[in-house]
């Protein structure tokens, strides 16, 4: 038996509740505080005084894509044309220039094509949504289009002819992407690949065999394009094994702010445009209808205001089967209309914090009318609706203390806005969402509490969260991190 001593423990069941010391058995809480026998431990681990808390876990990520963004090419520090020039400028002698992350800054292919004209520049939206190609590398992928500018399908279609990585490749991508989230306290995500990579069942294999060494609570979401192969692969849904669980069918009913393709009830600026279904609502609804014929749950993109309520619509035409829950990501601009769709029905939402502060400066250039609620955050807690923190990294940050400031504080990254006071969440509220409501879709063991019979993962860090002041937020304070009982990281000295 293993003890972990002298610490300050948030069980998270209770606010204001901790406890000083937890025994653990075979990766289980077995018990706590005055019932330990410390004659029967044969290990210590000394806390120092530092707060344990229930493993951080990341409900909406794409692990494979942050491992490729922390290994690849990345313009996301570029905020100016004449930055993002002296960044492609290092590889001017490349004939082939992928980078990721770019923010848009109004480049199009004919900026590009004024530096660029013997090299193919390829830049991926930081959304992830999009394309900025020049002519060269319209010409190369037959692809025409007057800014150079591609959006959804079509800069899906530019990415499907790219050269895959290797298995190889995307075992390292994924190695890293794990050892990078262990220091931000991260044991466990929820994670979109099995679709954008060498398919389903290769891409999968590369998830088992990683996993094998390397412990990390893995939940992939399946592509609707991969259902098949699925099927075809004889996989059963759900456990695979104590790390890797297979869930939900992701889907995408619209697109994305940014790309002004997030379905609004309201007009964008222009007037005329209001977004789009992405895959077409009749393709949508045929998505869903198969997902139920074959007895799954659905996890569905979603982020304009109308979009959320034509998805509560449907989702309320085809129900999951008893005691299963859909999952909706992102959700972030809702109306009072829809708020009753969603009450007491089995789903749940991963939310992104960190996108308040990136999204609503720009919302409010594009919008033509604010929606009824803004990252509705308390107002879908006090409704009793779940909602999980995620990053949907690569596309934020996915260090759980910054979404946890973001729940909190609701502040722009300029520091001079709160965004609706009203729906910021208590500290106990946001630390939740990391370390209990993330949980909510998991299907193997007990997680997100300090509880005996749960399992032990536990994130320690040298502040209370309870407590902490906002600017604290923005410091590294992970001390370890720890999996099944294996302490998978420690903070250097």
């Amino acid at each position: 038996m293993k003890c972990y001593l002298n610490g300050i423990i948030h069980p998270m069941t209770k606010e204001k509740l901790v406890y000083h010391a937890i025994a653990t058995e075979k990766g289980v809480i077995v018990q706590i505080d005055d019932d330990i026998d410390l004659k029967a431990c044969d290990q210590i681990v000394d806390l120092q005084g530092n707060h344990l808390y229930p493993g951080f876990v990341d409900a909406h990520l794409h692990l494979l894509g942050y491992g490729e963004h922390l290994s690849t090419l990345n313009v996301s520090s570029c905020h100016t044309k004449e930055e993002l020039f002296n960044f492609l400028d290092h590889y001017i002698d490349k004939p082939y220039v992928f980078a990721q992350g770019y923010v848009d800054i109004g480049i199009t292919k004919h900026d590009l094509d004024q530096r660029y004209k013997h090299q193919m520049i390829l830049l991926r939206h930081n959304d992830y949504h999009g394309l900025t190609l020049n002519q060269k590398a319209l010409d190369h992928f037959n692809v025409c289009d007057e800014t150079g500018i591609l959006k959804e399908l079509k800069a899906q279609h530019v990415l499907d002819l790219i050269p895959k990585h290797s298995k190889k490749e995307l075992s390292l991508m994924l190695n890293k992407a794990i050892d990078k989230l262990y220091s931000y306290g991260i044991t466990g995500g929820h994670s979109d690949d099995l679709f954008y990579y060498n398919g389903f069942d290769e891409t999968l294999s590369v998830f088992e065999e990683v996993l094998k060494t390397k412990p990390f609570r893995t939940h992939l979401l399946m592509h609707h394009e991969v259902i098949d192969d699925f099927i075809k692969s004889k996989k059963s849904w759900g456990v695979q094994n104590p790390y890797l669980e297979l869930g939900g069918v992701k889907m995408f009913y619209d697109g994305t702010m940014s790309s002004q393709t997030a379905l609004m009830n309201a007009p964008y600026m222009d007037g005329i445009n209001h977004g789009e279904v992405v895959m077409g609502k009749d393709h949508f609804e045929q998505t869903l209808i198969k997902t139920r014929n074959l007895g799954l749950t659905a996890a569905i993109h979603v982020i304009g205001d109308q979009g959320l309520d034509d998805v509560c619509e449907l989702l309320m035409k085809y129900p999951p089967k008893q005691a299963f829950k859909d999952r909706i990501i992102h959700a972030p601009w809702l109306m009072q209309q829809t708020l009753p769709k969603m009450i007491n029905k089995p789903l749940t939402i991963d939310i992104q914090p960190p996108f308040l502060a990136s999204d609503l400066p720009r919302a409010y250039t594009l919008f033509s009318k604010k929606p009824d609620y803004e990252f509705p955050w308390k107002t879908y807690l006090d409704h009793h609706i779940i909602i999980s923190g995620s990053s949907d990294a690569p596309v934020e940050d996915p260090n759980p203390l910054l979404g946890i400031k973001d729940a909190i504080f609701r502040r722009s990254r300029d520091d001079k806005k709160i965004y609706q006071k009203e729906e910021s969440l208590s500290p106990f509220e946001a630390v939740k969402l990391y370390s209990t409501y993330a949980h909510a879709q998991s299907i193997y063991g007990k997680k997100g509490y300090i509880k005996e019979g749960y399992v032990a993962d536990f994130t320690v860090i040298d502040l209370d969260l309870m407590d902490a002041l906002e600017h604290e937020l923005n410091e590294h304070h992970v001390v370890m991190t720890i999996i099944d009982d294996k302490i998978v990281y420690t903070r250097k000295s």
